[in-house]
């Protein structure tokens, strides 16, 4: 039977092992949005927290420009959603998500738990926080 070493703790596993039994550390290819599982909650369904490495965050600062504001006065004069806010706030939100698994990845986390989302007004309303925090862990499946 062959085996192979973990890259991260150098236990060595079997040849066609998917995860490292002592770390967590996945030896599949995975795609960039598949590599790491990013949730509300505190666990993964059919996963198990090998290590917690801390928390982590991802944010990004928007200011509010003109033209900005002069479609949200129009819109907000006939009521309803006030699109030219919504589009930035989501291009916001997800930027501080990419953050936020950037940073996770670069302390070895293969998954985040306990996300969530904060905004703040700064500078007399003038920019607004996006954040995007939670917990960075090792997760491994749970054998069956």
């Amino acid at each position: 039977m062959s085996s192979k070493n973990c890259k991260k703790c150098g236990t060595s596993v079997s040849a066609d092992a998917k995860y490292c039994p002592d770390c967590g550390a996945s030896f599949t290819v995975a795609t960039p949005k598949s590599e790491l599982i990013v949730v509300t909650t505190s666990t993964i369904p059919g996963y198990q927290v090998v290590k917690a490495l801390g928390i982590v965050h991802g944010l990004t600062v928007r200011t509010r420009g003109v033209g900005g504001k002069i479609m949200a006065g129009i819109e907000g004069m006939f009521g309803g959603e006030v699109t030219a806010y919504s589009s930035e706030a989501e291009k916001a939100r997800k930027e501080s998500m990419e953050r936020l698994i950037e940073n996770a990845k670069s302390v070895g986390a293969n998954a985040i738990i306990r996300t969530d989302f904060e905004t703040s007004d700064i500078l007399n309303g003038t920019a607004t926080i996006f954040s995007a925090y939670g917990t960075a862990v090792i997760m491994r499946p749970i054998k069956k």
